[in-house]
């Protein structure tokens, strides 16, 4: 190759090598807050609304929702912060959605640490065995929001099965999760819910999970067994792409939340 085609080359390889540095780099902004809206929102200086991704704070009125509030305050308000944007830049209500960073604090990782915050899709690849981490650590303590449902510790999701093989919507049963007891007691599931983030619900219903056992809930119709339920839903439930999965007892305290 003479000198004109190795030139020709470089340059070649010097655009390719930038595109793929650029196509990888994290969109990142720093700002500043004017105020602390609630446990996982904010205002910024310019009038812009910040929603913090991965997480997902009590509503007004709901037990904790003051304490998440005072937490998100003590962290960033007042602060000069920097955002990490994920996928979307904005969500349909136009407000940004992030992760937040003061200096070298997480800040959506320290809340699900205080237990005042509890995971929800979407979570970026790069921090969602952090975070899933974080929160199953705290939950374990039964901290914050998790102390009332500490009963319910030794419940876990085993497996997550949401593309069924071949069409979703015709193969139903072949979209399940399976739930875990993990203690040397039975527990009665009666009156607990399982939901996603869209907020479809299954109710337990006269149902006892037998120690160290595990069940299998799928979408579609079928005959119930102590190792077998059925959702009863003519449509797919779990997202393909991703998705969250919420446990809650009998009074409606989360007692897990699971996102993949």
């Amino acid at each position: 190759m003479g000198k004109t085609g190795m030139a020709r080359f470089a340059t070649i390889l010097i655009i390719v090598l930038g595109g793929c540095s650029f196509q990888g780099a994290i969109d990142t902004e720093t700002v500043t807050i004017f105020r602390v809206i609630d446990g996982d929102t904010c205002r910024l200086e310019d009038g812009r609304r910040v929603r913090y991704l991965g997480i997902n704070a009590p509503e007004e009125g709901d037990p904790h929702a003051k304490e998440a509030t005072l937490a998100n305050s003590r962290l960033v308000g007042g602060k000069i912060v920097r955002l990490e944007f994920g996928r979307s830049r904005q969500d349909k209500y136009g407000r940004l959605l992030a992760y937040v960073f003061v200096d070298d604090t997480f800040v959506n990782e320290t809340l699900l640490r205080q237990g005042l915050v509890h995971l929800r899709h979407p979570v970026a690849e790069r921090y969602r065995a952090r975070l899933q981490r974080a929160q199953d650590e705290t939950r374990a303590a039964g901290v914050g929001i998790w102390a009332p449902a500490a009963t319910g510790h030794s419940i876990a999701l085993a497996f997550v099965h949401a593309d069924a093989k071949g069409d979703d919507r015709r193969n139903l049963n072949d979209e399940f999760i399976v739930v875990e007891n993990q203690s040397q007691h039975s527990i009665d599931l009666n009156g607990w819910t399982v939901s996603d983030a869209a907020n479809h619900r299954y109710l337990f219903s006269n149902f006892t999970l037998a120690p160290e056992a595990k069940v299998t809930l799928r979408t579609g119709l079928g005959v119930p067994t102590e190792r077998e339920l059925f959702w009863g839903s003519r449509r797919p439930i779990w997202n393909n792409k991703g998705d969250t999965v919420f446990i809650r007892d009998s009074q409606g305290y989360l007692v897990l939340s699971y996102v993949y």
